[in-house]
């Protein structure tokens, strides 16, 4: 399943760290969502600016304090409140159906009792969910107060990853979020959250989806595409 440039992947992902965090210095998110808010939060943020994102779930939360009135709003009006957020027409229904799904699954609007739940099950239960994939199933349990061990792959860091040779250039979210987690056994959940950052940090400011300013990327000197490819420009 992986192609790895190095012959120990573990030495591999600590050295992207390593050289990602030299240039960001440290990353640490003092204040977390509650889990049922930031499973909201990244249900309406998939391919939609952060910005744009934080907004939306900003007028969420101000319409509805109680994400129970939420999951029993007309789906008309949840989907004005998400002006801005891609699919908002499809995330509206889809976010009220999830809501009242955890809801009757879980005998209430909470999900304080995935704390208790080994990370792979966690993942299982929310991906359970129609709508839910690894990306929203990570991030509800890495970003909250759950504070799990789990690695959130966005579009960047999926990009990032195959181009740098970490992963095939078709391996897909859950395959990369297998990988990584297997080569950082010695990462902690505070880890995990840095380097989501350093890496979507790096392929929104430098590993871009049309060109890859390999000149000042700090990993440019190990990274299987550039080896191939051989200098800056477009990128595939």
């Amino acid at each position: 399943m992986q192609a790895n440039l190095f012959s120990n992947p573990v030495i591999d992902l600590l050295l992207i760290r390593e050289r990602l965090g030299a240039v960001s210095g440290p990353i640490r998110d003092p204040q977390r969502l509650d889990p049922v808010s930031q499973f909201v939060r990244s249900f309406i943020g998939s391919r939609t600016h952060d910005h744009d994102s934080w907004q939306a779930f900003a007028r969420l939360a101000r319409r509805y304090p109680d994400w129970n009135d939420l999951a029993d709003a007309p789906a008309a009006e949840i989907e004005a409140l998400l002006a801005g957020v891609t699919h908002a027409d499809k995330k509206a229904p889809e976010l009220k159906d999830a809501l009242r799904k955890i809801r009757v699954r879980a005998g209430a609007l909470d999900l304080e009792f995935l704390r208790d739940h080994p990370v792979a099950q966690g993942l299982r239960w929310l991906e359970e969910i129609h709508g839910v994939g690894r990306k929203i199933a990570a991030s509800t349990l890495n970003f909250s107060t759950l504070h799990k061990r789990a690695f959130v792959i966005d579009t960047h860091i999926l990009r990032v990853l195959r181009r740098f040779g970490f992963v095939k250039p078709s391996a897909n979210t859950e395959e990369v979020y297998n990988v990584v987690m297997a080569a950082a056994r010695d990462l902690d959940a505070d880890d995990f959250y840095e380097l989501h950052w350093y890496l979507k940090r790096l392929g929104q400011q430098v590993c871009g989806h049309a060109r890859a300013q390999c000149g000042v990327c700090p990993l440019s000197d190990v990274c299987l595409k550039r080896m191939e490819g051989g200098g800056m420009g477009r990128a595939a």
